[in-house]
């Protein structure tokens, strides 16, 4: 069986004061809508003008990751001259320290030479007095 068919209404107009509490509701959204409008544009031009500020900060990042890498390169480099000097130095100051005890021998034997020449000075004057007298007595 089929439902009994309901009655169609018939659509009425807005009485006025519906009509006025419409408008006045219309109005109150489209001033808001304006002032969006005008935040929104406001914003856009903040954005605007913040943009090339953005984009020369990236390109300055990009130049100093760039140095950044370099440096840290640079610095790697100069690690391994610092170690490479420092084992040289090491080096240097094993040879110096083994040097040192050569001078140290020599100054001691330059030491025992002079205490040497020292004590043959006195018998080289006695000889040369002896000398000169048997030169004398061979040239009369």
């Amino acid at each position: 069986m089929k439902s009994p068919k309901k009655p169609s209404k018939e659509l009425s107009l807005p009485s006025q004061d519906e009509s006025r509490r419409t408008n006045v509701l219309f109005e109150k959204l489209m001033s808001e809508f304006r002032a969006v409008a005008e935040s929104v544009s406001a914003v856009r031009e903040r954005v605007d003008r913040i943009e090339p500020k953005l984009d020369k900060r990236g390109e300055d990042i990009e130049i100093l990751k760039a140095a950044a890498r370099t440096n840290g390169q640079d610095i790697s480099a100069l690690k391994d001259a610092v170690r490479s000097n420092t084992e040289a130095t090491r080096a240097n100051t094993d040879e110096i320290r083994s040097l040192k005890g050569v001078v140290e021998g020599h100054t001691t034997a330059i030491q025992d030479n002079t205490e040497a020449i020292h004590s043959m000075q006195t018998d080289l004057k006695t000889y040369n007095q002896r000398l000169e007298v048997v030169e004398a007595k061979l040239a009369s």
